[in-house]
């Protein structure tokens, strides 16, 4: 496991912090896709030029959902887990079409304006908003949400004005051509995991507030109870055997499903799945199940579709699971999934997978 750069993030804080481009790429994998970056208050005509000639001319703006919510940018899905991207924008009173440097300079700007309100804006235009998580990447590793902590990072208005790096031959950088486009212009590289790093010297997200020996039909756990500090959500660790240090740990990381977990609905596989997991884990005689509780922001959900792995999907789009396997003491975990898939930013929480284990059934 590569350890992340945290000097490397601290350098590109400054760097926006001083009105300069960063290379935010969200791994440091060679199949890694990476954006161009600048914190939104420095969008001037000019810089705008530069985004949209890197990108065929799709600038995109990374804001905060509290942002989105008071100009009335929600998704285009109806689904809850889906938050991005939301319509383009223009601002109302642009002189031209909108599609101009200046016209989407003067639209950034007045985004992330705090006076201006969703009156000020037409849902079409040439600005692309996209929509970061709440609590920035120590919820979800992305790049909206790196995009948008840089920039807070950097002590500027937590937005960022982005847009993808390609090559001269118009196919999307990846991995090292995207380390020799930053070297080209003197860019500081950073990806997703620095950023969290960075953010988890002085910021957590959760603490363990409780634990109790707790024999199941299954074998014997004990039960570790942690709580979310910004929303008061509480989660739950199920541990099996000594894990703390140790390596290759079986981990399985659960959302909640009640439909499945509670009355065992046959339109799901969550009950079974989690049955299994814990089942080899005791058998095992060492691993985790985290089981995350939705909490008041997330509907309750009642089933999940037999497709979708929803612990694979928790572990990869939030952090909360992620920062409650470090509090545990875990550093390399195999993942009981059916559903395999890279997991961007995991080493800024100290974790990698070296595996992943099929639950079977």
């Amino acid at each position: 496991m590569s350890s992340p750069d945290v000097e490397g993030a601290r350098r590109a804080a400054e760097a926006l912090q001083n009105g300069g481009f960063v290379v935010l790429a969200e791994s440091g994998a060679e199949d890694a896709e990476g954006n161009l970056t600048l914190a939104a208050q420095f969008a001037t005509p000019a810089a705008v030029n530069l985004l949209a000639a890197n990108a065929n001319g799709l600038v995109r703006l990374c804001l905060t959902d509290e942002r989105c919510q008071a100009l009335g940018l929600a998704a285009y899905s109806a689904d809850e887990r889906e938050w991005q991207p939301t319509a383009p924008i223009s601002l109302r009173d642009v002189a031209g079409t909108g599609a101009s440097a200046e016209d989407r300079a003067r639209t950034i700007q007045a985004a992330i304006d705090p006076s201006r309100q969703r009156d000020d804006f037409v849902q079409s235009g040439y600005v692309f908003p996209l929509r970061a998580r709440p609590e920035g990447v120590l919820r979800r590793a992305g790049r909206t949400e790196g995009a948008v902590d840089l920039a807070r990072l950097a002590g500027c208005l937590p937005a960022a004005a982005m847009s993808l790096v390609m090559n001269e031959d118009g196919s999307v950088a990846h991995g090292p051509q995207l380390a020799a486009f930053a070297a080209r212009y003197d860019y500081p590289l950073v990806t997703v995991a620095d950023v969290i790093a960075l953010r988890r010297l002085s910021e957590k997200l959760v603490e363990r507030v409780t634990s109790a020996r707790l024999p199941t039909d299954h074998g014997e756990f004990v039960a570790v109870g942690f709580r979310e500090r910004l929303t008061g959500a509480h989660h739950i660790a199920l541990v099996c055997g000594e894990v703390d240090g140790v390596e290759d740990v079986l981990v399985r990381v659960h959302a909640e499903c009640m439909g499945g977990d509670v009355f065992h609905s046959t339109s799901c596989t969550c009950a079974r799945d989690l049955q299994t997991s814990l089942d080899v884990i005791a058998a095992e005689g060492r691993g985790v199940v985290v089981y995350l509780v939705a909490g008041d922001r997330v509907p309750v959900r009642l089933t999940r579709h037999e497709e979708v792995d929803a612990g694979a999907s928790q572990m990869a789009e939030y952090g909360i699971g992620a920062q409650i396997l470090a509090e545990l003491g875990l550093s390399t975990i195999r993942l009981l999934s059916n559903h395999p898939r890279t997991l961007t930013g995991l080493e800024g929480f100290g974790l990698s997978v070296t595996g992943f284990v099929p639950i079977g059934g």
